[in-house]
């Protein structure tokens, strides 16, 4: 117990530390009752978008509601492992993992998830791997256009970003998914050439998607620019 605050600052200070547990939301559901996108809409988010569920009332959300299950948008995975007090008194004090360095330093930990499924998630249409995610890629030659290997650069850069901040984020499943887009997208830009470092990658996403231990420190190279496993690492 520590000492009770004598000045009015202090109580005051002391007062706004203090969680007012009416205002907390309700407890999040069992691993198994998150059905995610499973569950159709009532209608779609912007009139004019979504497609129709068949055979049956609602509207599919596109894999929505998969993706904030996947990067544990609620952060479901830490107010079950904390509890409920805990967790909402380290996120009222700022403690919870995020970025607390650079453009995303003002950004809160869910702000901080949003930006992240932004930088694995294509939203324009105008990108070549726009919609679903495939690993091959049949257009990959020495006379690509130089416009299209520079966005293909830009897009490896941003998965090796997304890896960055799952390791700031503390997010096993977001740092498995951020090494799988590092993967797929260096093939893309590579092909042969960088088949020994996407191999590599795709190793580690799935020792970090299994249930066993995994070096942080070891997959933290690949986001570098040029990944090189230093000797005493292997």
């Amino acid at each position: 117990m520590g000492k009770k605050a004598r000045s009015a600052s202090g109580q005051a200070k002391a007062a706004a530390r203090k969680l007012d547990k009416s205002t907390l939301p309700s407890p999040p559901l069992p691993p198994d009752q998150e059905v995610g996108s499973a569950k159709p809409l009532d209608k779609p988010s912007l009139p004019g978008t979504g497609f129709k569920v068949i055979g049956k009332d609602g509207y599919d959300d596109g894999g929505v509601a998969d993706l904030s299950l996947l990067i544990d948008l609620e952060d479901s995975v830490q107010r079950r492992k904390r509890g409920e007090n805990e967790y909402f008194t380290a996120l009222k004090a700022d403690l919870l993992p995020r970025a607390t360095k650079g453009p995303m330093a003002r950004m809160s930990r869910r702000e901080q998830k949003v930006s992240l499924a932004q930088l694995l998630f294509s939203e324009d249409d105008g990108d070549e791997d726009h919609g679903p995610s495939e690993v091959f890629s049949d257009n990959m030659d020495d006379e690509e256009d130089e416009a299209v290997l520079k966005h293909r650069n830009d897009r490896l850069s941003q998965a090796r970003a997304a890896l960055r901040l799952s390791l700031l984020l503390r997010e096993p499943a977001c740092t498995s998914l951020s090494l799988s887009e590092l993967c797929k997208r260096k093939l893309t830009l590579e092909g042969k050439k960088g088949a020994e470092e996407a191999l590599r990658c795709a190793d580690k996403a799935l020792e970090v998607a299994g249930e066993g231990f995994w070096d942080g420190d070891e997959v933290a190279i690949e986001a570098n620019d040029s990944p090189k496993i230093p000797s005493n690492f292997e």
